[in-house]
């Protein structure tokens, strides 16, 4: 068995300020279905539809499947991320961090 993870940071421009901040609660994220795979087993998306799509205030499960014995497998799936935008937020380039994991 194997599970894909997905978190964020908040996203920030200038000193980061609150007004300066985009909270990674107003970040949602949709997995959508597998776009490609090979190997065997089974794979399940955790959010197929946009309907499905969650936030991401705390980690969240992308994708799990399970290999069959001894058989390497693969999953790509193309993810569509929505960031809201406070209208409080100050104007400028506003970096943050998306992170997929694997276990």
């Amino acid at each position: 068995m194997w599970t894909a993870t997905v978190s964020a940071t908040n996203f920030t421009t200038g000193t980061g300020t609150p007004a300066q901040t985009i909270a990674k609660s107003s970040v949602s994220y949709w997995s959508g279905p597998t776009t490609a795979s090979s190997g065997g087993g089974s794979r399940t998306p955790g959010q197929p539809t946009a309907a499905q799509k969650a936030a991401l205030t705390a980690t969240v499960t992308a994708f799990s499947g399970r290999k069959l014995n001894g058989i390497a497998n693969s999953t790509s799936w193309q993810p569509t991320l929505v960031v809201t935008v406070p209208s409080s937020a100050a104007t400028g380039v506003y970096t943050g961090v998306i992170t997929h994991s694997v276990a």
